[in-house]
């Protein structure tokens, strides 16, 4: 399995308005085993976690369906990542 490295920017109009449905999200993921690690910045300027997946698309597939993802709040960065 890859490893993938979402990272999360809050815009400055983000409302928070799909933040509960965000954390099920994430809950969901780490059930499934497909998350390994989430959390938020300390600054509360956004957030990142790391996905194990088979591809880039599956991933990019993944974060699209975050409720979370919404262009005019949110920018949703992805980066495959080389860690142990």
């Amino acid at each position: 399995m890859k490893k993938f490295l979402v990272v999360i920017i809050r815009k400055p109009n983000f409302s928070g308005e799909n933040l509960n449905a965000h954390r099920e999200y994430i809950q969901k993921l780490r059930e499934l085993k497909i998350l390994n690690l989430a959390g938020g910045f300390k600054d509360q300027t956004g957030g990142a976690y790391v996905l194990e997946c088979t591809s880039l698309e599956e991933a990019r597939n993944i974060i699209i369906a975050d409720p979370m993802n919404d262009p005019s709040e949110t920018l949703y960065e992805i980066k495959e990542w080389v860690a142990s």
